[in-house]
């Protein structure tokens, strides 16, 4: 049973771990593409 439990709580604690991973990695590329966006608007202006 501790077992089970032990195994449950890790995935439970990598899930919301590769969350934050993902969330970051999405974040990071719409600064990525915001910033070359506004970059290459304000060269044209």
């Amino acid at each position: 049973m501790k077992f089970i439990l032990f195994i449950y709580f890790t995935t439970k604690r990598m899930k919301t771990n590769l969350r934050s991973i993902l969330l970051y990695v999405v974040r990071f590329f719409e600064l990525l593409i915001s910033g070359a966006a506004g970059g290459a608007l304000g060269s044209n202006l």
